[in-house]
């Protein structure tokens, strides 16, 4: 998938301000209790999204399906100020927005800035549950198009990479992994 300069950035701040919410001071999953308090506060942080969205846009984690992916790929490779950004009232239409979220949107559109604001949550959702984003950083080219994109030392794409970055991640989240009885 093509994402723009812009989006990728977006998204690596979006990813950052996700993990900031996952787990509380002592290490306890905190996201749920976390995103209910970031929604309570919507209204007050309407107008961080001019210079902060991914701070704001967590509070649609979760709230969007997709019903239209060549068009979130076509958002996602473009740009807020181009002319081909797809508006806010057309996406609205190939989405299914969870019933939680209605009044979320509504907020969002009356604040200014707000139609764009959607747009991008929606795409930065929309990265974040297709794991996109993460593609974007090394454009595939005819030498590396049959390359692992999880291959960080150059092996030629050993899955046990993966599988032990997968079993860090979920030991610093707290679980316990399959190697830890050792």
């Amino acid at each position: 998938m093509n994402v723009s300069p812009f989006f990728t950035e977006l998204m690596s701040v979006y990813d950052a301000e996700l993990e900031d919410l996952m787990s509380d001071s002592e290490g306890r999953p905190a996201l749920k209790k976390r995103l209910a308090e970031k929604r309570q506060q919507f209204s007050h942080l309407l107008p961080m999204i001019e210079f902060s969205p991914e701070m704001v846009a967590v509070v649609f984690y979760n709230a969007f399906e997709f019903n239209s992916p060549a068009m979130m790929k076509a958002i996602v490779a473009s740009e807020p100020d181009e002319d081909d950004f797809i508006p806010w009232d057309q996406l609205q239409e190939n989405l299914s927005i969870a019933d939680w979220a209605q009044e979320l949107v509504e907020t969002a559109t009356d604040a200014e800035g707000g139609d764009v604001f959607l747009v991008l949550s929606a795409a930065l959702e929309y990265l974040r549950l297709k794991g996109a984003h993460h593609s974007a950083a090394a454009p595939v080219t005819e030498e590396n198009d049959d390359r692992d994109m999880y291959d960080s030392d150059d092996d030629g794409g050993d899955m046990n990479d993966l599988d032990s970055a997968g079993s860090s991640w979920l030991e610093e989240q707290g679980f316990e992994t399959r190697d830890s009885d050792n």
